[in-house]
């Protein structure tokens, strides 16, 4: 009787080495902020609302350059509905880069970074401080 084995290497999730690990960074700061922030003050027509619109948009950019579809973009909606765009839109993002087998754009990446960046630090600007 003969046994055959197929051997498979399998190679592990990138931690560290991922292109989408800074936007992502930015992403998991944002979530976790907007986690002690009253959803009324996250419309998306407070200035709060709308970085993290502009947020989730940066999430759903990164998640198209990877080669995985983004989904719809979110454009107005309340604090309630934005908040859970922007947890759909990481989520996304975070299935994009643990599944990403291809080459992605670095430039793309970086200018979406630059972007998640500046709106990380409006939505900061925006929310009243925690106490």
């Amino acid at each position: 009787m003969t046994i055959t084995m197929n051997h498979f290497e399998t190679q592990p999730f990138p931690t560290s080495n991922s292109d989408a690990d800074r936007v992502l960074g930015i992403l998991h700061d944002t979530v976790d902020a907007v986690a002690e922030v009253e959803p009324d003050l996250l419309h998306s027509h407070t200035s709060a609302g709308h970085a993290v619109v502009t947020l989730a948009g940066a999430a759903r950019a990164a998640t198209a350059v990877l080669g995985t579809d983004p989904g719809t973009t979110l454009r107005t909606a309340s604090g309630v509905v934005v908040v859970r765009d922007l947890v759909a839109a990481v989520s996304l993002l975070e299935l994009a880069a643990s599944r990403r087998g291809g080459p992605s754009d670095p430039r793309a990446l970086q200018q979406i970074t630059r972007r998640a960046t500046t709106a990380h630090g409006q939505f900061l600007r925006a929310v009243p401080a925690a106490t």
